[in-house]
């Protein structure tokens, strides 16, 4: 909160002052044609304006307008003529990067309406890939929350049922891609961090104008994306001002074990009453939960903490001690010069949870919930944009940013307890090393070695100097915690220009951007710190305790390349010198991307063609060894690493094609084709550590290390679509798609020698090595407003196959391996879901019509879709080393788990008093409280039991343990993360203040 507190603060000084910011954004353009309503023959020099934007045009000779440099969202635009009765056209909705044709005819008649309100478009004709939008009135009905669930409902996408918790962070997968290949953009500032390429930015439903999401296919200005972008755009302030307040609870009975609760607002409006030029819109939503991942199966115990047996089991609906807190914050200003516009934007969230479904947590759900590792994610970014239309052919836009990613990990029953030291507390986060006395940890925590005798021996409540055992052999006692600290930061500044002409029919587009980086880790273990001697210097201690950390210094203190002695190096040995005072640190990562592009849109009445090239500049600044088979074999040293033994990262620079083409056959219908290269540079927490982690050089036993010389991960991709239109009412798209990955990372073993002729060793480290091939087809049938019905029905199939699935899926092989290599076959991915269908059904009632039934809306949302597979194993015993003692029974990937079918509902009733909109609402998620299983286990393809207490190897530990060993393993059989969500009913309350006057 404290975080969050500060940086609203300095958000609210940006929106109101100006800052330096870096972004990546895109603008709509608009044509048409004006004629005689009667004569149809051309208008010219006829006025189309967008009201209340300083962007407007004026007919030529043939009639035709154009208007550029349009951000995107919903307008209405004013048509006039000399002689003509004007024409207002609403909800015209202009979509980055993509042209929106209004024609427009006028008539004499001044007696008929002048007010216009067309239809959303079913499908954007003149796009030439695969682009799906959302906008806010859509949202608004939609019983979905967060980017990523709004993301997920388009064709294409994979998600885990449940995943993200109610906080709305889904994982998705696009096309087959793996999920760091998605790119979230908000008002122009790219959201996903660089050290594992995933993203915590999210924005309350209230603030969101549109969605544009793209699936492969994207022009050149988009980087950093093999599979997908989902681009963001928020609201911004109106002529008028406007109140908006949204509260929600699912704990409206005391009856909701989940306890969900939400509020939200926002406030837009002009900056000074009257004065339309200068909008300001401001965002804010606070949401906490007493379970954020609440099961869909009851968690059960049939055992007390001291193992004792009991007839009935003890039953929660909930995950104990699993808390959630979220902030969100943003805010725009708009201001509109003659021919300048100047936007100042900003996000903030801020999210504190439990890592509670995960292996190691699960066990700790019965005595021990209250140490389960906790995670505090904030995101922060703030984007400026000026744009000058310097004719009505050419405009230019500056952006410039700045983005801020932080995460901790840590023990949350230490965090704030005034009760312990500040040493303690700090070695028990694992983030310094000082020593703190038994005494003031007696009773509280276990997992701390007073004599630092050696790894592994713990300290007891009762201060004995022997590990305790787990409660029947199965859950973790009391006090037990992970011990885990960790600490990243990814902080970026950025600028990029982009210059946009209209020439005849082509409108070409130069684009340039860079952005700095400051990339910061560090990681530890509290019982490695206690274990070592407390007599030596902390320098001598945190070089034996071998953690990761560039960025800080051993207490944990941010540090930055100014901060080190110009003698020290990347590769600093902690040992130099004698004055423990200078903390070891090794400096930050400071990788720099920069781009450039060309872009030329050809648009004729019977064709459109997209043509691009990106080229994208990569320094890394990362050190690679220069004879990994011989790693001392460049330094001074024979025996132990030094700078020497390292080179810099060569620089990457990368050109992608991007080519598009659109061609109606008729009025109503439309094909598209695409083709396209796509580069992003790999998670940096590939890359980065701190030279303590070549630790795999140092032991025969094969660790994990990390590789400064990976190189970019590659997609070409292919598409071919067909859309007809049906009347004005529905149409069809089709798409079919194929994918081509190269160079992904993930593990391999390396052999080397620590000295030539010596023992051959095995080091296991990340190399560009996967490959795949993703291809399928899409389907989607769209119906606009019939009478008061509308409906979406998209159905998909793919098969997405390659050899491997993530940055670590072949680590399991490297290990059991003799060769210590993985295999290199071809098999379905983890997120090989062949089938997903998805019906959205939309009941709505406008302002004004049926009586009383006026603004009255239900939406539901049907989805559909196949398992996802798995490698079946002999036996599986959880609380074993099952990756390496398991024989596969079946190929990689062979079996599929069971399909997920869901419902999720939501209905609401508007009621007006004055300009005041009252809405009460039911909004239920799992409508039918279906058990939709996402993981099974893997021995058994069920989700309820793993059969090891059939299996003959367990029998011993039964007889050894009893009937509590029995019990306690059977409840942790029927894990939470094996299941989505349950049913949860939430009731809520949006008060909407309208045209307010002053």
């Amino acid at each position: 909160m404290k975080k969050i507190s500060t940086n609203l603060l300095a958000s609210l000084v940006f929106l109101f002052l100006s800052t330096t910011v870096f972004a990546q954004t895109g603008v709509g353009k608009m044509s048409g044609k004006v004629i005689d309503a009667d004569t149809k023959e051309p208008l010219i020099g006829a006025n189309i304006i967008l009201l209340n934007t300083n962007l407007g045009a004026a007919t030529d000779i043939d009639g035709n307008y154009f208007i550029l440099n349009i951000t995107p969202g919903t307008y209405e635009v004013r048509v006039s003529y000399v002689g003509y009765a004007p024409k207002t056209i609403q909800e015209v909705r202009i979509v980055a990067n993509i042209t929106y044709e209004l024609n427009v005819e006028l008539t004499t008649d001044f007696a008929l309406p002048d007010i216009v309100v067309v239809d959303k478009k079913l499908f954007e004709e003149k796009a030439t890939n695969t682009v799906r939008v959302i906008d806010s009135e859509q949202i608004s009905r939609l019983p979905v929350r967060g980017v990523q669930n709004l993301a997920s409902l388009q064709s294409g996408v994979v998600v885990q049922e449940g995943s993200g918790g109610q906080e709305g962070n889904a994982s998705i997968n696009v096309r087959g891609g793996r999920g760091s290949e998605v790119l979230y953009i908000v008002d122009g500032v790219p959201q996903n961090n660089l050290y594992n390429r995933q993203t915590v930015a999210q924005v309350s439903n209230s603030a969101i104008d549109q969605i544009s999401f793209q699936v492969g296919g994207y022009e050149a200005k988009y980087g950093q994306a093999q599979s997908g972008i989902v681009n963001v755009t928020t609201k911004s302030g109106q002529p008028y001002y406007n109140l908006f307040v949204d509260v929600q609870s699912s704990d409206f009975l005391n009856t909701d074990p989940s306890g969900a609760n939400l509020y939200s607002g926002s406030l837009s409006g002009p900056i000074i009453p009257g004065i339309p030029e200068h909008t300001i819109f401001l965002s804010g939503e606070r949401g906490w939960y007493q379970d954020a991942d609440p099961p869909a199966v009851p968690i059960e115990f049939y055992t007390l903490e001291d193992g004792t047996l009991l007839d009935e089991p003890i039953v929660y609906k909930s995950i104990p001690n699993n808390p959630a807190n979220v902030w969100r914050f943003s805010g725009k200003i708009n201001s509109r010069f003659s021919d300048w516009n100047v936007q100042l934007s900003a996000l903030l969230n801020d999210r504190v949870y439990k890592n509670s479904k995960n292996s190691v947590a699960r066990r700790q759900y019965k005595n021990s919930s209250q140490f389960i590792e906790e995670i505090d994610e904030s995101n922060y970014s703030y984007s400026a944009r000026v744009s000058q239309t310097v004719s009505n052919n050419t405009f230019w836009n500056l952006n410039l940013g700045y983005r801020n990613f932080e995460t901790e990990r840590y023990n949350p029953f230490l965090k704030g307890d005034e009760n312990l030291s500040a040493a303690a507390k700090q070695i028990l986060y694992g983030d310094s090393l000082w020593w703190a006395d038994k005494n003031q940890l007696q009773g509280v925590y276990q997992g701390i070695n007073t004599t630092g005798s050696g790894l592994g021996v713990t300290l007891l409540a009762n201060g004995l100097q022997t590990r305790p055992t787990d409660v029947n052999g199965v859950y973790r006692p009391y006090g037990w915690s992970y011990g885990l600290f960790q600490q990243r930061e990814d902080e970026s500044f950025g600028a990029d220009f982009d210059l946009t002409t209209q020439l005849n029919n082509h409108l070409l587009e130069f684009g340039a951007g860079i952005s700095k980086h400051t990339v910061r880790g560090y990681g530890n273990f509290a019982y490695q710190v206690a274990a070592t001697d407390p007599t030596q210097p902390d320098y001598i201690r945190f070089a034996q305790n071998q953690p990761f950390v560039f960025g800080y210094d051993v207490t944990g203190k941010e540090k930055t390349s100014s901060d080190a002695p110009a003698s020290l190096d990347w590769f600093a040995d902690p040992t130099i010198g004698s004055d423990p005072s200078m903390a070891v640190f090794l400096r930050p990562a400071e990788p720099i991307l920069g781009y450039m592009y060309l872009q030329d849109r050809f648009e004729l009445e019977d064709i459109v063609l997209n043509l691009g090239l990106r080229m994208d500049y990569f320094d890394i600044k990362s050190r690679e060894l220069i004879n990994p088979a011989l790693p001392y074999a460049g330094g001074l040293n024979p025996n132990a690493f030094d700078i020497e033994d390292f080179k810099v990262k060569d620089v990457e620079i990368e050109f992608s094609p991007r080519i598009g083409i659109g061609f109606p056959v008729t009025a109503s219908t439309v094909f598209h084709a695409q083709y396209g290269r796509f580069i992003q540079i790999p998670e940096l927490n590939n890359l980065y550590n701190g030279p303590f982690d070549y630790n795999t050089y140092i032991t025969m036993e094969p660790q994990s290390g990390f590789n400064g010389g990976l190189l970019s991960e590659q997609t070409t991709q292919y598409e071919i679509g067909f859309r007809q239109m049906f009347g004005n009412t529905s149409a069809l798209n089709l798409t079919a798609f194929y994918k081509n990955t190269k160079a992904l990372v993930n593990v391999q073993s390396s052999k080397f020698q620590r000295v030539e002729g010596g023992q051959t060793l095995n080091a296991i480290y990340p190399v560009n090595s996967d490959f795949g091939t993703i291809k399928g087809f899409a389907f989607s049938f769209d119906v606009t407003r019939l009478s008061y019905f509308s409906a979406s029905l998209q159905y998909t199939f793919s098969i997405a196959e390659g050899t491997g699935s993530s940055t670590s899926s072949s680590q399991t092989a490297v290990f059991r391996n003799n060769d210590r290599l993985p295999p290199k076959v071809i098999a379905p991915l983890d997120f090989d879901q062949r089938h997903t269908a998805l019906a959205i059904i939309d009941f709505y009632v406008p302002e004004g019509e049926l009586g009383f039934f006026e603004l009255f809306n239900v939406n539901a949302i049907f989805s559909l879709s196949s398992g996802t597979p798995y490698t079946p194993v002999d036996q599986w015993n959880i609380l074993g080393d099952n990756g390496l003692i398991a024989d596969n029974t079946g190929y990689i990937n062979s079996a599929y788990g069971p399909s997920v079918f869901r419902i999720d509902f939501k209905l609401e009733k508007g009621f007006v008093i004055g300009n005041l909109y009252l809405t009460p609402y039911v909004w239920v998620e799992n409508l039918l409280d279906a058990d939709n299983v996402v993981e099974v286990w893997r021995s058994t393809g069920s989700p309820y039991t793993t059969n090891w207490l059939n299996d003959p190897d367990a029998q011993s530990q039964i007889e050894s343990l009893g009937e509590g060993y029995v019990k306690d393993y059977e409840t942790l059989e029927k894990d939470p993360s094996n299941f989505g969500f349950p049913r949860l009913i939430k009731l809520g309350l949006k008060l909407n203040f309208d045209r307010i006057n002053f």
